[in-house]
């Protein structure tokens, strides 16, 4: 099959997508988080990508929620094949020089609902003289993947080795190889399996680093703002992860704050462990803010700084969330402290010195008709 069209992508786009595996190699793999697009047919197609030797197409596209970039690849169990890549005339599939002796690493990362060991990976080599008659032929051990609901890792160690040619071919050397990823056939299933993000380097894989996702996730829930905490890990160097919604949060500390959020809203949360480019899979947890008790009109309705004590002792630097306060993204806050109007950094306030009797003084406008001047005498500690 020859090439019909010329790709609807820069070559340039291939390069966020390349820089997920080690550091300093080259990642071999064409087209590996399915930027690039072609036609076949007058159909658009994932350039040089094949199923049981047929172009991809748009009936397999993905747009939601891919690894990264803006696509990746959805399968179904509906018909056993071969995942391929195809050479740039789509004549063969993309062969890759090798030698007796070389290792390489194949990666990508996978999610979805397939309940079935899918995708091993199958490896053909050839001599220089016959492109067509594989000297050498063999699946990889422990190359197949049970998926999951969230994105996660599979790597696979591939060695060129001449020991596994035929026993007819001994005499041959080994030139170049090939990769499929083999797609079983499930009956009557309605389970996908999403791919994205294929690397191919030369070199071993990286020593496996195993990351556990925190055990328990603490919560204390308010109005707008949920209070998250786990178990530090004992390797310093593991950060966490934090998933709300579309929005992902890199934390360094074993806790977590989450703001501007809507009053009595259920939220899903993910939580997971991170070291380097490895990460552990998601601790998921289900939670909800807190109702405002009063109604917006209630005559009696007083926002408050909800995180200063009724002993009026305050850390040096306190957070600035509210109860009973109904148009917080729209509301004006001005701040003074002893007097001096002062400016919060985000949520945060900080009193130039510790002390005893220092006034807090903040004025609330939610409405024209809805404004509120609080004062706090405080002891700062």
């Amino acid at each position: 099959m020859k090439k019909i069209a010329l790709a609807l992508a820069l070559a340039g786009l291939l390069t966020p997508k390349s820089l997920w595996g080690q550091a300093d190699k080259q990642n071999l793999w064409y087209n590996p988080g399915f930027e690039i697009k072609d036609e076949y047919r007058g159909e658009p197609i994932y350039d040089r990508w094949s199923f049981n030797g047929q172009p991809i197409t748009n009936f397999n596209f993905n747009t939601e929620k891919p690894h990264s970039g803006a696509n990746s690849l959805k399968l179904f169990p509906t018909a056993k094949g071969a995942l391929s890549i195809y050479d740039a005339d789509w004549d063969l599939l993309q062969r890759y020089p090798a030698k007796n002796g070389d290792v390489f690493t194949l990666s990508y990362w996978h999610r979805g609902s397939l309940n079935v060991d899918a995708l091993e990976v199958t490896i053909r080599a050839y001599s220089a003289k016959d492109k067509y008659s594989p000297i050498l032929e063999k699946t990889i051990a422990g190359s197949k993947v049970l998926t999951q609901q969230d994105w996660a890792k599979k790597t696979v160690a591939i060695r060129i080795d001449n020991a596994d040619r035929k026993a007819d071919m001994q005499d041959q050397e080994i030139a170049f190889f090939e990769i499929s990823l083999e797609m079983p056939f499930v009956f009557n299933s309605d389970k996908v399996i999403y791919l994205d993000d294929f690397e191919l380097i030369e070199g071993a894989p990286e020593p496996e680093v195993k990351l556990e996702a925190p055990a328990v996730i603490n919560t204390a829930a308010f109005e707008r703002e949920i209070e998250l905490s786990w178990q530090a890990d004992t390797d310093k160097q593991v950060t966490w992860e934090v998933v709300v919604g579309d929005q992902t949060f890199p934390v360094s500390q074993p806790n977590y704050i989450l703001t501007g959020l809507e009053p009595r809203k259920d939220y899903t949360i993910k939580v997971c462990s991170v070291k380097g480019q490895h990460k552990s899979a998601y601790k998921e947890i289900k939670t909800s803010t807190s109702l405002i008790l009063k109604n917006e009109d209630d005559e009696t309705r007083l926002p408050y700084l909800r995180t200063l004590n009724s002993a009026g002792t305050a850390s040096q630097t306190i957070n600035l969330f509210y109860s009973d306060l109904y148009r917080a993204k729209e509301a004006k806050f001005t701040y003074w402290i002893n007097g001096k109007e002062v400016k919060p950094e985000g949520y945060k306030l900080t009193f130039p010195h510790k002390g005893e009797n220092q006034e807090l003084k903040i004025r609330i406008e939610e409405a024209p008709s809805q404004i509120w001047e609080l004062t706090y005498i405080l002891e700062i500690i």
